[in-house]
């Protein structure tokens, strides 16, 4: 609560009067790219942000039709009963090309009706047009300079003063984890509308529904819970470094889901373990700053270049011939491959609703370099698996992969999943947690090709014949 710019604005000009909307679009729901499992985890959070704002003595009213049609039936509803317009409504920033689009609407209806409107930098520390070459001329494409320049603005006092703020919003978090909160909001809906059932649909309903379609179990959400994960890591960052690419032991922060939900933001982190701009040799802490920087990167690419989200950053790739063989897919998507490292990765994430960081890198590269499937097919398929699938990292990541986007690994970089593999999980603990039919195999033959396993598939394909075809695809569309 704290941590958030636009309800901190709000609560300060109306003095605590503050209440909460959230419009769900059915339409969602329909998307190429829906998740069952991270829309019940999003609805979880939702829920979480209801209780929390309760327990302050605000509220939160969940409408389930779009912003578009919500805000003008409440609207006229808060007139015709008299209570009055708004004094002002506040939101998060929102940096995809769907949220872009849409909040340019909303400020036109708020308009309309006469109501000010303010939208506040939320989960980012630095946006996008913040951020430019020195020169002037245009934006970068390219991490290093992106992250030399980011960490240049990160020393003005303007932005430390953002990230000290944030403090303030750790301190909320710290003494709500002790349940010492104080209740310094004094407005619900209860107080706006007399037939509050008529606007206020049911989250309840909506968490039981879907819960009866979710595959995998759902961890609890909400900005609490993603408190508790920092804290955790926060006992594990100094190994960072040194652990992170080893998908057998808890390495990673596992902050992503939260902070594609809100429940945490990059500002809050970065507060958190009081970053300063790392000198000449990293510590395993500064690792993760750049990790952070990272998903910065991707969030300003995403901004500057939205048709990222339907096609190759790199315009001569647009036109690669992809051989998309939907069965070599289907065996991809079930960890049936004959590539050990390669199907845990994708059990894992079936299961689990996450897959580790390197082994994403991994499963990427044999889809699109082994597999020679369109990354788009990947893409999709982990935002309908994922929990913190996130249009901006995900698609940034998985083009790098492919290497068709910016900053890219060059094309005729591609992993070797046999090598891979041993490299990363050399004991084949991660291997055997995830293929338990692998459990009794020899450790030292997992690493390469299983041949005449009574449960376990052969290579459905040669690396080295593949890696060859990926060559001469890359290089027909290059000229």
């Amino acid at each position: 609560m704290a941590g958030n710019l636009a309800l901190q604005e709000n609560w300060r000009i109306n003095e605590g009067r503050v209440v909460g909307v959230f419009c769900f679009d059915k339409e969602f729901l329909s998307r190429d790219d829906f998740s069952v499992n991270r829309f019940q985890f999003f609805i979880n959070t939702l829920a979480e942000l209801k209780k929390e704002l309760q327990e302050l003595g605000s509220d939160l009213l969940f409408m389930d039709i779009g912003p578009q049609k919500a805000f003008p039936k409440l609207l006229k509803q808060l007139k015709k009963e008299e209570r009055g317009l708004p004094k002002l409504m506040t939101w998060g920033v929102d940096y995809e090309p769907f949220a872009v689009k849409r909040d340019a609407e909303m400020e036109t209806v708020f308009a309309d009706f006469g109501v000010q409107h303010l939208s506040l930098r939320d989960h980012l520390l630095i946006q996008p047009h913040e951020l430019s070459k020195k020169t002037g001329d245009g934006h970068y494409q390219v991490y290093t300079p992106f992250s030399r320049r980011w960490l240049q603005i990160y020393q003005e006092d303007e932005i430390q003063d953002r990230v000290k703020r944030q403090k303030v919003a750790l301190k909320y978090l710290e003494k709500r984890l002790k349940g010492s909160v104080d209740k310094n909001f004094s407005l619900t809906w209860k107080d706006l509308l007399s037939d509050l059932s008529a606007y206020d649909s049911n989250l309840d309903e909506y968490q039981k529904k879907n819960s009866e379609k979710v595959t995998i179990d759902i961890p609890k959400g909400g900005s609490l819970e993603a408190y508790k994960q920092l804290k955790d890591f926060a006992k594990r960052i100094s190994h960072y470094g040194d652990r992170r690419d080893n998908p057998s032991v808890d390495g990673t922060s596992k902050l992503s889901m939260f902070l594609k939900n809100g429940s945490i933001t990059v500002p809050q982190i970065i507060a958190y373990f009081d970053f300063e701009p790392y000198q000449k040799k990293k510590s395993n802490k500064d690792t993760f700053f750049s990790e952070l920087i990272w998903r910065e990167f991707y969030y300003h690419i995403l901004r500057h270049h939205p048709r990222v989200e339907k096609e190759a950053f790199l315009e001569q790739y647009k036109s690669i011939r992809w051989s998309n063989s939907k069965k070599r897919f289907q065996a991809w998507k079930d960890g049936k491959t004959g590539f050990p490292i390669v199907d845990a990765g994708m059990r894992q994430l079936k299961t689990t609703g996450w897959m580790h960081n390197r082994v994403r890198m991994i499963v990427a590269s044999f889809l699109t370099k082994d597999l020679l499937i369109d990354w788009r097919w990947g893409e999709q398929y982990f935002m309908e698996e994922l929990l913190d699938g996130d249009l901006a990292a995900n698609n940034g990541g998985w083009q790098w992969a492919a290497s068709t986007g910016c900053d890219p690994q060059p094309y005729f970089r591609i992993f070797n999943p046999w090598s891979q593999s041993k490299k990363f999980d050399p004991d084949g603990d991660y291997i055997k947690e995830f293929i338990p039919e692998l459990k009794d195999y020899p450790v030292k033959k997992l690493h390469e090709p299983i041949l005449g396993h009574d449960k376990y598939p052969e290579p459905i394909v040669d690396h080295s014949e593949q890696r060859e075809k990926a060559l001469e695809m890359y290089k027909r569309v290059r000229g």
